[in-house]
């Protein structure tokens, strides 16, 4: 977390972990040198246990019959590979009751975290093969979007556009996710995914200076974005279909938001990853569906008083 810089956010309340232990006092300043700090923190050797161990791994099993994700499940020995290597994500007691809290209390945002795991999945074994370490990316996959359980109901749940004051109360949750996993696990890959999810290349949040480390950032961010889209939100009567997903992230990347390889082998995946990525040809034209109201983001109206 040495090379790039934010501004940090202020707490205006107490954070309280999902195990009931507070993590953070009100009026904290939560910025890069606090996340480290409480990283160093974090116990050396924490006592690690595997998804295939916890109640999640019925819901990662389950994704795979989604009708999104079929593109991404491929053949049966495929399968097997990605239910494999999402089975084996270790993650002490803490960061699982965090999950089992998303769960309970925003089904919804459980689901994303759990798709957007497949596809990252899906996504690093296509570019790392079994490379040492994938099970620590894929996992930090899945809790990359803990913080959210923190943003107020009424800005998770709201059906229209947000306003810019909705905007900056969202903007707090990377942080915050970022400095649960820390206290659990210390400086690791799904620290960064957490923190730096949302930054779309610098139009996003948080803002940053400097470059930060990606390790699989690009591609987390991409399988994040596929699942938001393609999955139920209540800003938006319908959800994406898998193509429209797809033709939103060419249009994304295109403007700059996303890394256009990581789109690029998303595509590839879903077409069944077959023969090299180089030969990998784009759609000329957009068919997919892309529902006609969707309230994402700040309303126009807003910006513009």
């Amino acid at each position: 977390m040495s090379q790039f810089a934010l501004a940090g956010t202020v707490l205006t309340r107490d954070l309280i972990a999902a195990d009931g232990k507070l993590v953070a006092s009100r009026g904290q300043i939560v910025d890069l040198a606090y996340l480290k700090e409480t990283a160093a923190r974090a116990p050396r050797e924490p006592k690690l246990r595997a998804l295939h161990e916890t109640a999640a791994s019925d819901s990662v099993l389950e994704s795979f019959d989604a009708a999104p994700l079929q593109p991404f499940a491929g053949p049966p020995d495929a399968r097997a590979q990605i239910a494999d290597a999402i089975c084996e994500v270790r993650f002490p007691d803490e960061l699982w009751e965090e999950l089992n809290a998303l769960k309970d209390q925003d089904p919804t945002r459980f689901q994303h975290a759990v798709w957007t795991a497949v596809v990252a999945a899906r996504l690093f074994r296509a570019a790392l093969g079994e490379a040492p370490g994938l099970t620590r990316l894929i996992g930090g996959a899945l809790v990359h979007d803990v913080g959210m359980r923190y943003a107020a109901p009424k800005l998770r749940f709201k059906r229209d556009h947000l306003t810019p004051n909705d905007a900056l109360g969202l903007e707090d949750h990377p942080i915050v996710g970022a400095l649960l996993i820390a206290r659990t696990i210390g400086d690791s890959p799904a620290v960064h995914f957490a923190l730096l999810h949302h930054t779309r290349a610098g139009f996003g949040y948080p803002r940053l200076e400097g470059k930060p480390p990606l390790r699989g950032l690009d591609l987390v961010s991409v399988a994040s974005a596929f699942a938001a889209l393609v999955g139920p939100r209540p800003f938006r009567q319908h959800p994406f279909n898998a193509r429209g997903a797809a033709d939103q992230l060419c249009d994304e990347a295109r403007a700059g938001y996303f890394d256009h390889r990581a789109v690029r082998l998303l595509i590839h995946c879903m077409r069944g990853a077959k023969g090299p990525i180089t030969d990998l040809k784009l759609p000329r034209t957009a068919t997919g569906f892309r529902p006609a109201r969707n309230h994402h983001g700040v309303g126009r109206e807003a910006v513009a008083v």
